[in-house]
């Protein structure tokens, strides 16, 4: 961590990005894939043409890889599908008391996601982390750009009154870190989403977090309030 003036512990808002950081939504996410590829295309998924990391990508990309001509048509059939998987996803042991904690603090947690609206929510209700226990929400329908564009952090920054000087970014992959940069941020990284160190490491994240908590331990909350650095 050395190199870094920014402290964690002391930024009064801390950005989340939603999946991989605060829920756990693989299962959810595969649910609906196997839905979808065997409702519409009569197939199993993964296809054997996919990279191996195919939960990183964005449901688009997935279509289009898969059948280009028809991507609309299944991203369609994946939104309308999603709800009856929702109940797949998990929240990450302890991530919703670190929202509170944060709370307790006195410090302002925002969200700041590339998904829709409808499945955050969905997502928020199933994890037990009410919506309005964030002082602003970013979703896909707010900006034309997503991360790693830093259009959504800006957005997300503006609309909970924070400056970037004195907030940090916490999200699983490496567009989290490219859009905090952009936004002159420091990114706290975590590996137990969709993302692994060596994609990560190399960006330069302010640290690396392997669970919730570590990343607490990051932020100074909950049992590790006012514990030293």
């Amino acid at each position: 961590m050395s190199g870094h003036t920014m402290n964690a512990r002391a930024a009064r808002h801390v950005l989340f990005d939603l999946d991989g950081t605060l829920v756990d939504t693989r299962a959810a996410v595969e649910c609906t894939y196997r839905k979808v590829f065997s409702d519409v295309l009569d197939r199993d998924f993964p296809p054997p043409n996919l990279p191996a990391e195919v939960f990183a990508m964005r449901p688009a990309e997935v279509f289009h890889e898969v059948e280009p001509g028809r991507a609309e048509e299944l991203y369609d059939a994946y939104q309308r599908s999603y709800p009856t998987c929702s109940g797949h996803v998990r929240t990450f042991d302890g991530a919703a008391d670190l929202v509170r904690d944060l709370i307790a603090d006195g410090r302002k947690p925002s969200l700041v996601t590339n998904k829709g609206l409808e499945r955050t929510l969905m997502d928020l209700s199933v994890a037990g982390i009410p919506p309005e226990q964030f002082a602003a929400i970013v979703t896909a329908e707010d900006t034309v750009e997503r991360k790693p564009h830093p259009a959504p952090i800006l957005l997300g920054l503006q609309r909970a009154g924070a400056d970037a000087a004195n907030a940090i970014y916490v999200g699983d992959g490496p567009q989290d870190i490219l859009a905090a940069r952009a936004c002159g941020m420091e990114c706290i990284s975590v590996t137990y989403g969709f993302y692994g160190v060596e994609e990560l490491q190399g960006l330069g994240p302010r640290s690396i977090a392997a669970t919730i908590a570590e990343l607490a331990e990051e932020l100074g909350v909950g049992a590790f309030r006012g514990t030293t650095a």
